[in-house]
């Protein structure tokens, strides 16, 4: 025995066995991390899908196989079929999609609402940062009694602006933006908290004389703020969003990042509503609201229709997205004898419509093009929509 051992520990000190131990070592600790973080990525849940909102919401709508109604703050899933779910009235919804597309879909009369609307798929994977902004949006949404309806306005609509800002002595946060372009003078505001627990200020006395305009706080939190001028009209309205001095860098980054977002999708697709996204997501990340966790195959999951005897729906030819120079689209139905009814300024397809006979072009920035199939002896396919952008 002590032979064998005095032999072992003599090839362990030949440098080609080193060697060989070593690299061997090495191997093992590799493979055992492997397993390891397959185990711990098995272990997680599944991601949020890429979820639109529903934003406004006209109607009665239902998720064809959810089988419940539709409500304004609604995980939308890409590619899922919306119908109305009365017969007849003002049907109309909004939906936002986290690849910035923005889609309005109406019906009036009920051989309209009966097609139904199919909701676009995402035209490219969603930034991580989108997703998980728009859930953050929608759990705020999902928060709002009905008469808080989101991009609802009452009468004229003032000069809007949001502010995060860090209190200051004495809780006092400065206000700049719109306020720098009121002239000195005197003015008095009204202040509503977010939080119904803490008292209203109304009419109080306001000197501005700087190009700033200072105002104490109760504490931090979400404010409404409305500034009048002497002639008692009403100037301008804010947002704050007012958190203490150790909060403000984190709040600050991701509104920042939220706020560039958001600007960017309405500079290049039109119609995000800026200011009612800022304010939403500025209460999501001040209130600590988090998304709700929604799986992408729960929230996309839904029953199977037969659809025999409906038309097919039109197919775009390319998909619609991004192109680099102006692009010929056409329109596909797998039905045969199949009509196809279409629009390129966003509006509904109907019945009078014009047919579609050849390939549409699309030239200079963006088009949006929505269409609709009908064979004889079927029903009317769903609403299509196809969102062409060009890239300059």
């Amino acid at each position: 025995m002590r032979v064998i051992i005095g032999t072992n520990f003599c090839n362990l000190c030949n440098p080609a066995t080193r060697k060989y131990v070593y690299y061997c070592t090495i191997s093992c600790l590799c493979l055992l991390i492997l397993i390891l973080s397959a185990t711990a990525l098995r272990a997680q849940p599944p991601k949020e899908a890429g979820l639109g909102v529903a934003w406004q919401v006209r109607g009665r709508w239902q998720i064809e196989g959810k089988g419940r109604q539709i409500l304004t703050g609604e995980a939308i899933p890409p590619g899922s079929l919306l119908q109305p779910t009365e017969e007849a009235g003002d049907h109309s919804i909004l939906i936002f999609l986290p690849d910035g597309q923005r889609i309005l879909y109406e019906c009036f009369l009920t051989q309209d609402c009966e097609r139904g609307f199919r909701v676009p798929s995402l035209y490219r994977e969603p930034d991580p940062f989108a997703v998980d902004m728009l859930a953050r949006i929608r759990a705020v949404l999902s928060r709002r009694s009905p008469d808080q309806e989101s991009g609802q306005s009452q009468g004229p609509r003032l000069a809007r602006q949001e502010t995060l800002a860090a209190l200051g002595p004495g809780n006092r946060v400065d206000i700049a933006g719109l306020a720098a372009k009121l002239p000195n003078g005197r003015y008095t505001y009204d202040l509503r908290p977010l939080d119904p627990a803490s008292p209203r200020q109304s009419r109080v006395l306001l000197e501005k004389n700087a190009a700033t305009i200072t105002l104490p706080l109760p504490s931090p939190g979400l404010y409404e703020l409305t500034i009048t001028d002497q002639l008692n009209t009403q100037r301008i309205d804010v947002f704050i969003a007012a958190v203490r001095p150790e909060q403000s860098a984190n709040v600050m980054k991701s509104y920042q990042d939220a706020t560039a977002l958001i600007r960017d999708w309405n500079s290049n697709y039109q119609g995000w509503p800026i200011h009612d996204f800022q304010r939403a997501y500025l209460e999501a990340l001040v209130l600590g609201i988090e998304p709700a966790q929604t799986s992408a195959q729960t929230a996309i999951t839904t029953e199977k229709t037969d659809r025999a005897s409906i038309t097919a729906e039109p197919v775009f030819s390319p998909k619609p997205g991004l192109f680099a120079g102006d692009t010929a689209v056409s329109l596909r139905c797998d039905t045969p004898g199949a009509t196809m009814h279409y629009t390129v300024d966003s509006s509904q397809p109907f019945d009078t419509s014009p047919v579609y006979r050849a390939p549409i072009m699309v030239k200079g920035t963006a088009l949006t093009i929505k269409a609709f199939a009908v064979a004889p002896g079927e029903k009317e396919s769903a609403v299509v929509t196809g969102i062409f952008w060009i890239h300059e």
